[in-house]
């Protein structure tokens, strides 16, 4: 019965229209960054993205990490949405998307206020916004990544339990090669970036991810 209903919900036209508009956005982003999208893809020279032709470094605030924003805040709460929180917040499936993606967002806005504080008070600003480039580049990958994920899932549902295990599995391997690639770039720095490294991590990282994993198996 509830793989039927999980089969009926597939067909509905904002989940349509949502993956169509993440395709679009894409597609935006390819031609807007180049030859340096196809970095996001072959993730073994992620390096390169990074600094890419005449020594040349991608700033924060970008076309790219602008669009690549979007897709993620729409994949990640269709997959919240459809696999792991259906009808927590409203009985309509698009109303409870709209308030996940609202609360993606807003958790999102919080986090970098919240760095920003932390980055004044104990002078690291410069610091911050280095590993804020590397770590937005990471979110890029994970996003693109999790989007065609998200599109096999979509075509070859799976029960929610494995599509659960499975799901957190990936996004923490994901997440330790992406700290991993930020650790080496940073570590020899000093003790200050390090304990930040750690304390944002658990913070920001791992813990949320977990709280959600815990809470997804009570539903």
């Amino acid at each position: 019965m509830n793989e039927l209903i999980f089969k009926e919900e597939l067909i509905e036209n904002w989940i349509k229209i949502l993956l169509i508009i993440s395709t679009s956005l894409i597609m935006a982003a390819r031609l807007i960054s180049g030859e340096k999208f196809q970095f996001l893809i072959k993730f073994w020279n992620i390096h390169r993205y990074f600094i890419y032709k005449s020594g040349s470094s991608i700033p924060f605030f970008t076309s790219l990490n602008s669009l690549m924003f979007i897709v993620r805040i729409i994949v990640f709460s269709l997959f919240l949405t459809i696999y792991l929180f259906p009808n927590n917040f409203s009985e309509f499936q698009l109303s409870n998307y709209l308030i996940i993606s609202g609360i993606i967002s807003l958790y999102i806005v919080f986090k970098y206020f919240i760095e920003q504080i932390i980055s004044i008070i104990f002078n690291f600003r410069n610091l911050l916004k280095e590993m804020n480039r590397f770590r937005i580049g990471l979110k890029n990958l994970i996003s693109l990544h999790f989007y065609f994920y998200l599109i096999i899932l979509i075509f070859n549902p799976i029960s929610s339990k494995t599509t659960i295990i499975l799901s957190f599995i990936l996004y923490f391997i994901y997440l330790f090669f992406s700290s991993n690639f930020i650790f080496k770039k940073f570590y020899n720095n000093n003790f200050k970036s390090l304990v930040y490294f750690i304390l944002y991590l658990c913070t920001f990282e791992i813990a949320p991810a977990t709280i959600v994993m815990l809470q997804a198996f009570k539903y």
